[in-house]
């Protein structure tokens, strides 16, 4: 069967590319194809047990509606946060789909205002003590859905999709392209035991950040242009609320960029939850990654956020993923399929935690999936030594930041380095095939992937 558009990935830039797509042009048929179960059907099993039993398909990573629908959502509302598409298509136009998004979510029914705003006396404090100790604070407003938010309104959204009649295959795992004279003609999936093909001369590769192996793969089979670029390799912090009261309350989320003294590498703070949980992810090949929710209607004692090293590699190393990949199995290695958590006291000391010197201290964890250890035995030197200054530096604009209570759960990856060759309108080398998303290596975020998959809409609608 031919379609006018076919969409393989299910996620933010999958989602908002097909609804453009249809509201544009009613009458074209669309399919959107998914790793992953429909949106009602993801169910993690470790809501309803406590534990993650390592699900050969993890349903917080994949499925329609993307990881983003089990995220604590965070929207951020300039293109400085969430991407770097602005480098190809410039800033103004980034900032003018991100208020167009905006939109959208309001139509679905979201209407919360973004903090941080205005800025009022607390917030210029924070932002002196920054400056002072040599942080840039990226302060954009930003909205919050929160995980339990998301979910409710992507079930709209997507329920709106089916009534309007846009196709969704999951469960399906992309296999490959199918090409002819250097453009587009469809794709193979594998479904179960069988191999499925279908057929469209326009097609969007959507994969996520879990996706982004593939499209090197593919990158390098059909000789299409990409950039070995960057991976972030890092900890999931965890420390009592009443540490990050201020920044809390006034940005809800600080996002902080360091130069580290001797290494010169790139820190920053990612994906801050007040009050939230934190959360294993299982992806391909056993490795289990730290990451963290906030929800709208339950709360935890506890702010969890990422703190995360930027490793850009350069000749003749170009195995990136190889490399992150392996930290994260050595890192599964010391714990049997669980994440490796260490209190700060502990790795400064230069010892080992244990469950009975975790009980010692004023927080509790908010997961299960973990193994008391030492970072220290998985985490490459020159990355631990930057995590270490960061939370030291962090400690001098949030007061506490470097206590004994701060837990580490190692590691927090993520996979961003496969970077695309694409054109304005987000089309690669390939006539017809369009990258968008965390997977083109150009986002990391949920406004930039709604961006980017409606400025390829937009190009194919002209096309056609």
């Amino acid at each position: 069967m031919k379609y006018d558009i076919i969409v393989m990935g299910g996620g933010q830039a999958g989602i908002f590319a097909a609804r453009e797509a249809l509201e544009k042009n009613p009458r074209l048929k669309i399919l959107v194809i998914d790793k992953g179960k429909m949106l009602k059907e993801r169910v993690c099993p470790k809501e309803l047990t406590g534990k993650c039993v390592n699900c050969p398909v993890c349903a917080i990573i994949h499925g329609i509606s993307g990881a983003g629908a089990f995220s604590d959502s965070k929207f951020n509302m300039d293109y400085r946060v969430g991407g770097d598409v602005h480098t190809i298509v410039g800033k103004e136009r980034v900032n003018e789909m991100i208020a167009y998004v905006v939109g959208i979510y309001k139509k679905y029914g979201f209407e919360e205002k973004p903090s941080g705003e205005r800025y009022n006396k607390t917030m210029l404090e924070i932002k002196r003590k920054c400056i002072e100790h040599g942080v840039q604070l990226v302060d954009t407003p930003t909205m919050h859905l929160g995980t339990d938010g998301s979910r409710r309104l992507y079930a709209r959204l997507i329920d709106d999709l089916l009534k309007k009649g846009i196709e969704f295959r999951t469960e399906r795992c992309l296999l490959d392209l199918v090409l002819k004279d250097g453009a587009i003609r469809g794709l193979t999936v594998q479904h179960k035991d069988k191999i499925e093909e279908y057929r469209s001369d326009h097609v969007i590769l959507a994969l996520g950040r879990s996706g982004a192996w593939k499209v090197m793969d593919l990158c390098k089979k059909y000789d299409i242009p990409y950039e070995n670029g960057a991976v972030d390799i890092g900890v999931r912090a965890e420390i009592p609320d009443i540490v990050m009261k201020e920044i809390n309350e006034n940005f809800y989320e600080a996002k902080m960029i360091y130069y580290s003294r001797n290494y010169k590498d790139k820190m920053r703070t990612f994906c801050s939850n007040p009050s939230g949980f934190i959360a294993a992810e299982k992806y391909e090949d056993d490795v289990i990654l730290a990451n963290g929710h906030a929800f709208k209607d339950k709360k935890s004692q506890n702010t969890n956020l990422a703190l995360l090293c930027t490793k850009t590699f350069t000749e003749p190393f170009k195995q990136p993923f190889e490399y992150a990949t392996a930290i994260a199995r050595m890192a599964s290695m010391l714990t049997g399929g669980k994440l490796l958590v260490q209190s700060y006291a502990d790795l400064k000391g230069g010892r080992r935690s244990t469950d009975e010197k975790l009980s010692r201290l004023n927080i509790v964890p908010t997961t299960e999936d973990y193994v008391a250890g030492d970072i220290a035995l998985a985490c490459p030197k020159r990355i631990l030594d930057n995590i270490i200054e960061f939370i030291e530096v962090h400690d001098k604009i949030t007061p506490g930041f470097a206590s004994g209570d701060l837990l580490l759960y190692f590691p927090e990856i993520k996979f961003r380095s496969t970077r695309v060759e694409i054109q304005p309108n987000m089309e690669t080398r390939v006539r017809g095939l369009y990258a968008a998303g965390d997977s083109s290596g150009y986002g990391s975020g949920l406004n930039i992937a709604a961006v980017m998959g409606i400025l390829a809409a937009r190009d194919i609608l002209a096309k056609i």
